[in-house]
């Protein structure tokens, strides 16, 4: 009785796309993906899930029109972390996901997300992986308004796949600013100035999980609480990026 009800709920609401919404059927399993990767996108959505490509600057993962190379603003004034990467196209399906989970409160669409971004994880994490993972942290009243905090869920998806472990409470937000969505370049940089404050026990090496890279003032402002309170080396992997 109880398969015949839920075949019968899967016939007349079936499950859609995480993306655009098209109904999922029934279809043969791609080898290249975990399982738990492949019901959550139609089969055209999950042709357009990969890394960003073209020349990008080699720390902020910025679109450069030539050669790999640093970007400008990474020569003249160049950022605590090491080096940062926006993974996937926030145009794309990964992107479209990541917005239907954080507005629409759906941890589960940011748990594929961190799925996705261990399958596709850059070489350079896999050859050196860092000591630990810090998830970008929220203010607590954005965490209250939210109900759960989208970075840590993709961290905790990152270090599973990199077996490596996952801190919170080691990177905090200490004041509460607007978003920085529809800020200029300039407006994003006072926004986030001296929003972050880093606490111990702190590693030597980490690696910032968020959500979205863009033009990556929260990144810089992050690195530079980390670096400040004595850690090493700092690196940044976002779900999406840009440009």
């Amino acid at each position: 009785m109880n398969d015949l009800i839920l075949n019968l709920a899967a016939a007349l609401w079936p499950p859609r796309c995480a993306c655009c919404d098209h109904p999922l059927s029934p279809r043969a399993p791609q080898a290249t993906l975990p399982a738990q990767l492949q019901p959550r996108f139609c089969a055209a959505c999950l042709t357009l899930i990969e890394p960003r490509e073209g020349p990008r600057c080699l720390t902020c993962h910025a679109a450069q029109r030539g050669p790999l190379h640093r970007c400008g603003r990474c020569l003249v004034d160049p950022p605590a972390f090491e080096r940062a990467y926006g993974l996937f196209d926030y145009a794309g399906p990964i992107g479209e996901a990541l917005r239907r989970g954080k507005y629409g409160r759906d941890p589960s669409l940011i748990a594929l997300v961190g799925l996705h971004m261990g399958a596709w994880l850059p070489a350079e994490l896999w050859r050196d992986p860092p000591s630990v993972l810090l998830p970008a942290p929220l203010h607590p009243r954005r965490l209250a308004q939210r109900g759960y905090a989208p970075p840590r869920v993709l961290a905790e998806a990152v270090g599973r796949a990199l077996g490596r472990p996952v801190r919170c409470g080691r990177l905090l937000r200490v004041r509460h600013t607007p978003p920085q969505a529809g800020l200029r370049a300039g407006q994003r940089r006072e926004n986030v100035r001296g929003a972050f404050e880093a606490r111990g026990p702190l590693p030597d090496d980490a690696l910032i999980i968020d959500d979205v890279l863009t033009t990556g003032e929260t990144a810089r402002a992050m690195s530079k609480a980390l670096r400040r309170a004595g850690v090493g080396r700092v690196r940044v992997l976002a779900a999406a990026g840009v440009d």
